[in-house]
């Protein structure tokens, strides 16, 4: 112990006397770690160092400022440890997310992590060894407490106030210096190019200060309405032809003929192939690589592009949280549409559950409310569930009449099965129908990419049962759907016989006769264009994007991009000005396509039964508002053993999701002690 307090009186020393130069010593030293960390290499965090030095000096000048708050401790090394850790933990983090992914780690990925999620990612050995690593930082921070040296004496705060500050004001010198020669920039169009060149401490810096849309220059009412009042008059549909509208976002899809060095047994995506060859489609620009499904999500929704906000934003996790947005749903649902969000995974994830009421949907079916579905190796469910899912969307009609056989239908389907990880050997319970060979890929490799196709080749598979089953429904329809980024399966642009990674593939079928069109689009240009294919032209943003598309002499390609963003930020953060009054009004979205239901309740023995309709391994029965230890006997029975209920208790089902948290309640239903049974009328 005493060899330890002795060794530990050095640094206290320095921190005392020179504290300057220790912060310099140590936030070079732990800038260089993290940039090492983040290129998996010593050689390549050094290179960075030489190669971008400014931005480097910038990254430790602000790891310095951190620092120097261990000015305010008595235990100056406890608060170095205290101050230093975050920005080395990160580091940590971004190190092995960036082992699985492509997207470096931001400050919103703290928000949508969830522990089983991040869990999922790492072997048995990794997760005790995390455990263990935890267990010995916490021991040491406790330690450190007890026996690090601290200052006797007075201390200075004024002195310390004041480094503090100047160190602050050297930032934001420095900050300015390096953005004024453009060594770094505010405007990460390439998130992960940004990270590479202007450094992990920046860039997660910015990410947690920089958010939202920054007001235009030149924002102002008059330049709002200058901008609408080119746009057309809207058209009127009511009595336009309104087919169903299926839009489709494929998890981490791509076409795997697009992978080079391949070959294959078979097609491994034989309806894609099908749907280029016969109807329209082409390249599909998406704002992520590797991750980020909710920015490819909101962009083809909204018709917004995250380029206008923070970087490393989920708009998802922000602003749509608070305020409706122009979407393609509220746009068909002005028209006459049943809007309907389908995703075979938990509901509140990406907090959609939450933020879809305020793109304008009328119901979310999510994985809580699905029954029996089939999983992946590693717990995704597979997408062909999709199939029944939507076709019931399709069907539903509501008691109220206010969606009858004739409403068309919005259906928006998110799928989840080719999720990562990827494997690096074997996996047991892995179906193999396509194989796949290449001498250009390392055993490991082809493990993974062999998984990977054949995921592919199901999703591709659930494509053609849902084609199948449209077909023989009989009403008209349009289905869209897309890849949302590239897979993070440790390929490059050099893989990938595509534009770049940011790059990956739409396709449509239709039963009404749309011409075939080869066109590449950006994922905000989606939504216009397919209310274009069908001769609608609802929304500012949809119109904005649709002369833009017409070549029209109003809206120029640059107009388009500051047209675009000077519309987003009035609706969701400026003074609505292009609105008299803002037609989006956040929905009553109900969570189930169709109501959960509980037709009556019997208490028989010990044990209460609980009839209805819905019902899923989700599904939690609630007495008086208390969770029931619930079993699930079929989708219309539940049973709660020896449940303890009295005359006049309020019984109702609940379905629970992966937060422990119920998405939605069934109408109550109140025991009559004296039937033993009572049904809703």
């Amino acid at each position: 112990m005493t060899k330890i307090k002795t060794i530990l009186s050095y640094p206290g020393k320095l921190l005392n006397n020179h504290p300057l130069i220790f912060f310099v010593i140590l936030s070079f030293i732990e800038n260089l770690t993290i940039e090492s960390l983040s290129r998996h290499s010593l050689i390549e965090g050094v290179r960075h160092l030489f190669s971008n030095p400014l931005p480097f000096f910038l990254n430790a000048l602000i790891i310095m400022f951190t620092l120097s708050f261990s000015l305010l401790f008595r235990r100056r090394v406890f608060g170095v440890v205290l101050f230093s850790t975050p920005w080395i933990v990160c580091g940590i983090i971004n190190c092995v997310l960036l082992s699985y992914r492509v997207t470096p780690l931001g400050a919103i990925d703290f928000q949508i992590a969830k522990a089983g999620l991040v869990l999922m990612y790492l072997s048995m050995a990794q997760r005790i060894l995390l455990y263990i690593g935890v267990a010995i930082f916490l021991g040491a921070i406790i330690a450190l407490w007890i026996i690090g040296p601290k200052i006797t004496g007075k201390i200075n705060h004024g002195k310390s106030a004041a480094s503090i500050v100047g160190l602050l004001l050297a930032v934001l010198i420095s900050l300015n210096l390096a953005r004024s020669i453009e060594a770094v920039s505010s405007d990460f169009g390439n998130l992960v190019g940004a990270y590479r060149d202007y450094g992990f401490v920046y860039c997660f810096s910015s990410s947690v200060l920089d958010t939202g849309i920054d007001e235009p220059e030149n924002y102002s009412e008059e330049t709002v309405r200058s901008l609408t009042e080119n746009f057309p008059e809207t058209v009127n549909a009511e009595n336009a032809s309104k087919p169903d509208v299926i839009l489709i976002q494929l998890e981490s899809f791509i076409d795997p003929k697009y992978i080079k060095d391949l070959t294959f047994s078979d097609d491994p995506a034989p309806i894609h192939s099908f749907l280029r060859e016969n109807f329209s489609g082409g390249a599909f620009a998406v704002p992520s690589f590797g991750s980020g499904t909710a920015n490819t999500e909101f962009e083809v929704l909204t018709g917004i592009s995250m380029d206008n906000f923070g970087p490393g934003e989920y708009p998802y996790k922000t602003i749509m949280l608070e305020k409706p947005c122009e979407s393609v749903a509220f746009n068909l649902k002005e028209i006459g549409y049943s809007t309907h969000a389908i995703h075979n995974h938990t509901g509140n994830f990406y907090d959609r559950d939450k933020v879809y009421p305020n793109m304008g949907f009328d119901s979310f079916q999510s994985k809580e409310y699905m029954y029996d579905f089939e999983t992946t190796p590693y717990g995704w469910c597979k997408d062909k569930v999709l199939t029944e899912e939507i076709i019931t969307a399709l069907n539903h009609t509501e008691e109220d009449g206010s969606v009858t056989e004739d409403t068309p239908r919005f259906v928006w389907a998110v799928s989840v099965q080719g999720h990562g990880k990827y494997p690096s050997e074997p996996l047991p319970g892995a179906e193999n129908v396509i194989k796949v060979e290449s001498d250009k890929y390392t055993p490991e490799e082809l493990y993974a990419l062999s998984y990977y196709v054949n995921q592919m080749w199901e999703m591709d598979m659930f494509m053609g049962s849902l084609i199948t089953a449209l077909e023989q429904r009989g009403k008209p329809a349009i289905v869209i759907a897309y890849g949302d980024h590239l897979p993070s399966i440790g390929l490059g642009a050099e893989n990938f016989d595509l534009p770049d990674v940011y790059t990956t593939e739409y396709v449509t079928w239709n039963n009404i006769g749309l011409t075939k069109e080869r066109s590449d689009i950006y994922s905000y240009e989606l939504s216009s264009r397919i209310l274009g294919w069908l001769g609608f032209n609802n929304g500012n943003i949809t119109k904005l994007h649709q002369l833009a598309h017409n070549n029209s002499e109003v809206i120029t390609p640059d107009l388009q991009l500051e047209g675009m963003r000077i519309l987003a930020y009035d609706m969701l953060y400026g003074g609505e000005y292009q609105f008299e009054v803002n037609p989006y009004e956040k929905t009553d979205m109900r969570m189930g396509t169709l109501p959960i239901k509980v037709d009556g309740i019997q208490f028989m023995g010990n044990s209460l039964y609980v009839k209805g309709s819905g019902f899923t391994e989700k599904s939690t029965v609630f007495i008086n508002g208390e969770k029931q230890t619930t079993s699930v006997l079929s989708q219309h029975s539940l049973m709660v053993s020896m449940a303890k209920i009295q005359d006049g208790d309020t019984v109702t089902v609940g379905q629970a999701s992966s937060k422990r948290e119920v998405l939605s309640y069934s109408d109550p239903i109140v025991y009559d002690m004296e039937q033993h049974y009572l049904s809703v009328k």
